[in-house]
């Protein structure tokens, strides 16, 4: 693949990691050929008439041989279950689209208990099964690993987190967009799906329309998306069925505001009355432990990208710092991450960062369609984004937002690299 070959020529170490035990990697070298390998799937972002929810295997070992099979499955790779799709692997790393469509999986056929998604990975040789893996959920990701996690403060935890979490657009069926929906959208799936497959970070954007029925809208710039309400209501099931910690990071208030502050208190005491209960007070301070803000009962940490506000309010916190590029190319999104991640290691931080993960369209690319679409965007960038932070930036990272989170393997980086980063080894 064309990215993947840019990634190689300028990063021949780059390795993908698997989300397992920490046991496969702070135990001694066993000879085994397959302790450090890892093969995964992914959701590519492209929708075209033809085609949507392609699904994409990832691999890297170091240690393949000539032979060695990948088969992907609709169940366990077990009691002679025949693959739907097979590959062998001609290099130490790759990706691979199948030209197979993944089942459409509702919002309300998600469950708040760690499941695969019919469909899973296996890596064979001499016909054995060696390793496997599946599509999943991990809606409680945090709290199972509370006992390595509980003493840090946020900004020392690896979070992925999705950028303009509340501009998705849901497709059962493969359709065509239009050029505004092309660099609108930047996520396939509602805020609570996000949440119950491993995000904890949401990037927020509000507008305010006075004339409507509902006054307050998630926005994407200038364009309303969905009613705040129902975003709100998505994040407090999620809240109401786990014991994970969410940051709700206001950033962007793009549409109805102004210089008007009096638009602001408004939405921050409909913020108040809807998350009653929720939300943590900002006197706990970034600072807090993740075990003290377990204790609190309270779980919901409100970001809010206005000052003036946030020094009258209890309620609103100061907003995560996101890290942009506004980058058009692969190179260069590179090079702004590795700044941004270098810089890290000197500079100590309580409020976290967010390193925002994607490519920026200007005005005339959007206008000429020059860079695709969003989808097509992320589906250049998220597997490098993922390799990046797995072998270069694993140690620095913060939270990590990303367009069309399924098409990357952020969410099991982050899960296996707090493991890694917080169990000495």
């Amino acid at each position: 693949m064309k990215l993947l070959a840019i990634v190689s020529a300028l990063f021949p170490w780059l390795t993908i990691i698997d989300c397992v035990s920490t046991t496969r990697f702070c135990g001694p070298e066993t000879g085994d050929d397959f302790q450090r390998a890892h093969v995964g799937l992914i959701i590519s972002p492209i929708m075209s008439i033809r085609m949507i929810r392609e699904i994409e295997i990832y691999w890297n070992h170091a240690r393949y041989r000539p032979g060695d099979t990948i088969a992907l499955y609709t169940g366990e790779p077990t009691n002679g279950l025949e693959p739907i799709y097979t590959l062998i692997p001609n290099a130490p790393s790759g990706i691979k689209r199948t030209g197979l469509q993944a089942t459409f999986v509702p919002t309300s056929n998600l469950t708040f208990v760690q499941q695969c998604l019919q469909y899973h990975v296996a890596w064979l040789r001499n016909d054995t099964v060696r390793m496997t893996n599946c599509l999943q959920t991990q809606p409680h990701w945090m709290s199972e690993r509370r006992a390595i996690l509980g003493s840090l403060p946020m900004s020392r935890v690896f979070l992925p987190g999705t950028h303009d979490s509340a501009s998705y657009a849901i497709h059962e069926r493969a359709n065509s967009e239009n050029i505004v929906e092309k660099y609108v959208m930047t996520q396939d799936v509602d805020v609570l799906a996000q949440l119950i497959y491993g995000v904890r970070y949401l990037d927020i954007r509000v507008g305010h329309y006075p004339n409507t029925n509902s006054v307050w809208w998630a926005n994407h710039g200038v364009f309303r998306t969905v009613p705040m309400q129902i975003i709100i209501n998505q994040v407090k099931t999620f809240l109401d069925k786990t014991n994970e910690i969410v940051i709700f990071d206001v950033q962007e208030f793009p549409v109805g505001f102004g210089k008007n502050l009096a638009v602001h208190h408004d939405f921050v005491a409909f913020l108040e009355e809807q998350f009653a209960g929720y939300y943590l007070p900002k006197s706990y301070g970034w600072t807090s432990a993740l075990n003290t803000i377990w204790s609190s009962a309270k779980r919901l940490i409100i970001g809010y990208d206005e000052r003036r506000v946030v020094s009258r309010y209890e309620s609103i916190w100061p907003c995560v710092t996101h890290q942009w590029g506004n980058v058009r190319t692969i190179e260069d999104l590179f090079n702004h991450l590795n700044r941004i991640e270098t810089e890290s290691l000197g500079q100590p931080r309580s409020i976290p960062r967010s390193a925002m993960a994607e490519l920026t369209p200007n005005t005339w690319d959007v206008i000429l369609n020059r860079l695709g679409s969003i989808r097509q965007m992320a589906e250049n960038v998220n597997i490098n984004v993922t390799n990046w932070y797995n072998s270069k930036w694993q140690n620095t990272a913060n939270i990590v937002a990303v367009d069309f989170v399924r098409s990357s393997g952020i969410i099991e980086t982050a899960i296996e690299w707090n493991e890694r980063r917080n169990s000495y080894c």
